[in-house]
């Protein structure tokens, strides 16, 4: 394990970083360095790659044509938290809306931005959103800057950032006196094989319980729920289905996607992305039915290991001045 000078990044100490682990992407090499002052965990280079990446990746886009149609637990613990009170809502990163459109139902005046101009089509015509934006954080508080929230929520957003410290100077600035975030992010403590994206440039930071407790202490914020979220059955599905899917692929939605190109695209509300869709459930069912049982065999095979832990979920209150 080497040691080295640097300035952390998230408590500014000048203590020796550890050198922690490698990885590299597209001939780029990455560093991950742990402060021992702060606990904190983060990559070097650490740069975002950018919105035109995450709109290339096969991850995101598929969940834009299939979105999921029913809230998390954690997103809906978010909720219940504040319960019975009811306010103004911005998620930020809001993907395709799924989360807004539950919060909607139970009662928020919500509104959510996301840099995938795909995403917010699915937000606005699946779940008939109103209040979604193709903007960054800054960016609608600039345009929207009378606006105050009750609640800002960031789930599987803080591991993407590069401007933390930004970032939560923008979110402070939105919120109400009194208000509250939301957040979710992988926990670094859980199996790595469970967590295979877990690496730059996609993420860049790792947390623990400690490490974002004292962060969003030293931000303005008093972390009031912490809790490690476990590996579910079907997010072990659908680990092994990346791992393992490929012998039992017949490429419909790849075929179905090289025909579109040849007739001119896949252009949002056409047929052709209806199709793909409608591909994409097919295969969950598919992917449900060969992977289920071993995904329930390692469910109870880690159920009384900490290595189970694969997410991080923290709600916090905006101190007052």
């Amino acid at each position: 394990m080497e040691q080295n000078n640097f300035k952390c990044y998230f408590c500014g100490s000048l203590d020796k970083s550890r050198d922690i682990g490698t990885h590299t992407d597209n001939g780029i090499g990455y560093v991950l360095r742990e402060c021992p002052k702060c606990g904190a965990q983060y990559w070097t280079p650490f740069k975002n790659p950018g919105a035109e990446w995450y709109e290339n990746d096969e991850r995101y886009a598929g969940r834009n044509l299939d979105p999921d149609i029913e809230a998390n637990w954690h997103q809906k613990k978010a909720i219940d938290f504040l319960r019975p009170f009811v306010g103004k809502l911005l998620d930020v990163g809001c993907g395709a809306g799924t989360f807004m459109y539950w919060a909607e139902k139970m009662g928020w005046d919500v509104y959510g931005i996301d840099f995938d101009r795909d995403a917010i089509h699915t937000a606005k015509e699946v779940f008939k959103l109103k209040n979604v934006y193709d903007m960054d954080l800054a960016g609608f508080r600039k345009n929207f800057p009378d606006l105050k929230f009750n609640l800002v929520t960031f789930f599987d957003v803080f591991e993407h950032l590069d401007d933390h410290h930004d970032f939560l100077d923008q979110v402070k600035g939105a919120l109400n006196p009194g208000g509250y975030i939301a957040m979710s992010m992988p926990y670094r403590g859980g199996a790595r094989w469970l967590q295979l994206s877990d690496l730059p440039p996609r993420h860049l930071t790792r947390w623990n319980r400690s490490a974002i407790s004292g962060y969003l202490e030293r931000e303005g914020f008093e972390a009031v729920y912490v809790k490690r979220l476990p590996a579910e059955i079907s997010f072990l599905v659908s680990k092994l289905q990346r791992k393992y899917g490929k012998y039992f692929s017949f490429n419909i939605i790849g075929k179905l996607k090289d025909r579109a190109r040849k007739e001119g695209g896949i252009k949002l509300g056409s047929a052709a992305e209806r199709n793909i869709a409608t591909a994409h459930k097919l295969a969950r069912i598919k992917d449900v039915v060969i992977f289920g049982f071993p995904a329930l065999i390692i469910w109870l095979a880690m159920l009384f290991s900490s290595k189970r832990y694969i997410g991080l979920f923290v709600i916090a209150g905006k101190k007052r001045q």
